[in-house]
């Protein structure tokens, strides 16, 4: 049956090879997710093969992050060319970015009183699940800090790449504003090829994703233990919409009143990217794809997409950060028979932006920020591993969501930035 499952999934990349050429990449993929998850339904339990070229794929994109990270900033801060101009962005791209997970937490939040979401049930530690320890603060401050930068970047450690990265770029600006613009241009000039080399192979690594969706996608369906699954699928359920919500509105109203730009043409462009990160769970991964739809199809510098997209990937994170631990912790607090006052939810909602920082560099997505509210909560860590059985699978949604705000974030620098000059 796994072979059968294969050969299945190997006619239906030929099924998408066809329409790639009349429908386009970004609704192309769109149709080969469908198709994966109704594989992956049908064959249920016999997706070892695909489950094979699922992991190829997401590997080779995890294999391109760290160089990706490293030159993209390094090209992006220098491309600034002041100091001034350096302070100006990036101050706006972490505002905007945790603003975003601020507004996702109080739809998180919402969502989980309105439907008095975990009340009745009763929750029991899942054996055989480990959870990591989240850091202390001081642990995450030094943690910024790498005593081997290569050791980091073996290890895939991005925090540390990412903080690197900005302080070459930073150096640079600040020697060519000392020594004039000619000044360290070898050096720019081999920063630039690295970034045009590694561009080249991520190009060729997307131009696969749309027949790797039916694999992973298939693998998803066909693997998710409906056991673990039922008595938290309202949880599922709720991060969808929450995510939906908050892209779909208040991404759209940000967009519209802030940025002045139509939230239907931004989703028209950035489709391709959302389908990436859907299917590959990976904000990093989405990168390139990322800069593509904001640099060729809205008009953002391609500075700016580099930066505020690297950043995105470790400050921020709308979906992991915002809509997901609400929605475990008042869940949890329900269901041991407690009850949220209005300071409480002010708290949580308050939390969400500062988690995301506090577990930066820790490796574990979704359940290490949960982690991390549970323990400033003072609730039991111990249950955040009946959440494991979901985590891959709302990590779609929240991970669609990190990419989209991060997009939203870029365009509304972007636009700030336009009108700034125009003055």
């Amino acid at each position: 049956m796994n072979l059968a499952t294969f050969a299945v999934s190997l006619l239906a990349c030929y099924v998408i090879h066809l329409l790639l050429k009349k429908l386009g990449f970004g609704f192309t993929s769109v149709i080969a997710l469908v198709i994966g998850i109704i594989i992956g339904l049908i064959f249920k339990g016999y997706t070892s093969y695909d489950a094979v070229v699922g992991t190829i794929y997401v590997k080779v994109i995890t294999m391109m992050v760290i160089p990706l990270l490293l030159v993209s900033l390094i090209q992006s801060v220098y491309s600034m060319s002041s100091t001034s101009k350096l302070k100006t962005i990036g101050g706006k791209a972490l505002f905007w970015l945790l603003f975003q997970t601020l507004l996702a937490a109080i739809v998180g939040t919402v969502l989980a009183l309105a439907t008095n979401l975990g009340k009745g049930t009763h929750l029991s530690i899942v054996d055989g699940v480990k959870i990591g320890k989240v850091p202390p603060f001081t642990q995450v401050i030094t943690d910024l800090f790498s005593e081997n930068i290569f050791q980091s970047m073996a290890k895939g450690q991005v925090i540390p790449v990412v903080f690197f990265a900005i302080i070459v770029g930073m150096a640079v600006v600040a020697i060519n504003e000392k020594k004039g613009a000619d000044s360290l241009r070898f050096f720019k000039a081999f920063i630039d090829d690295c970034h045009d080399i590694v561009y080249k192979l991520i190009a060729v690594i997307i131009s696969f994703l749309p027949y790797s969706i039916i694999f992973l996608m298939a693998d998803t369906m066909g693997t998710s233990e409906p056991k673990a699954l039922l008595p938290l699928l309202w949880i599922i359920v709720l991060t969808f919409v929450g995510c939906l919500f908050h892209m779909a509105v208040t991404d759209s109203v940000l967009l519209k009143f802030v940025g002045h730009v139509s939230p239907l043409k931004f989703y028209h462009d950035v489709l391709p990217a959302q389908t990436m990160a859907f299917s590959t769970r990976s904000s990093a991964g989405t990168l390139p794809l990322y800069v593509e739809c904001l640099t060729k199809k809205l008009g953002v510098s391609e500075e700016i997409a580099n930066f505020v997209g690297s950043l995105g990937t470790a400050v921020g994170m709308s979906g992991c950060a915002g809509i997901w631990p609400p929605l475990l912790a008042i869940y949890t607090i329900h269901s041991m028979g407690g009850n949220i006052s209005v300071t409480q939810a002010i708290i949580i909602i308050i939390l969400c932006p500062i988690i995301s920082f506090g577990t930066a560099g820790v490796p574990g997505g979704g359940i290490m920020l949960a982690t991390a509210m549970f323990v400033v909560l003072g609730l039991p860590v111990g249950l955040i591993s009946i959440f494991a059985g979901i985590d891959s699978f709302a990590d779609m949604a929240r991970t669609t969501t990190n990419v989209t705000s991060s997009m939203v974030a870029s365009t509304l620098v972007s636009q700030s930035e336009k009108r700034a000059s125009a003055k």
